[in-house]
């Protein structure tokens, strides 16, 4: 396992492989087949659903292991999401748009390794990978 999370790792730093790019705000985008090689190594990712939470907990679901960080009120949980700064934080939202300022925002207050899946939750989905609810 630890290998894999070297190795993604590494291809999010290369940023010259299929489906990993780099932003000019500082941060990774992936598509959703590179985060999930990502997340099997679940001890060095931290995933954030910024979502409000009536989302992560609606039909669609959320990411399994996904932490529930609503964009709104995101600046008011950086301090209990400082733990993460040095980890791997993948960050989704519900299309490209709101996981990329999600994205972007942890980068500028100093999180190292910041990776935003492309297109979100929906991407997710459409990719045929599960979800799960908290109802």
């Amino acid at each position: 396992m630890r290998k894999l999370a070297v190795v993604a790792l590494l291809v999010v730093s290369a940023c010259r492989t299929v489906g990993v790019s780099r932003t000019e705000g500082g941060y990774a985008e992936v598509n959703p087949p590179v985060a999930a090689n990502m997340m099997l190594d679940s001890q060095q990712v931290v995933v954030l659903d910024i979502r409000p939470a009536a989302d992560y907990r609606g039909p669609d679901g959320h990411i399994a292991g996904a932490v529930s960080a609503p964009f709104d009120s995101i600046e008011h949980q950086l301090p209990e999401l400082l733990p993460y700064q040095n980890q791997t934080v993948i960050v989704y939202g519900n299309s490209s748009t709101d996981g990329a300022v999600a994205a972007k925002l942890l980068s500028i207050a100093g999180f190292r390794n910041v990776v935003h899946i492309a297109g979100g939750i929906k991407a997710w989905i459409e990719h045929g990978y599960r979800t799960v609810n908290s109802q």
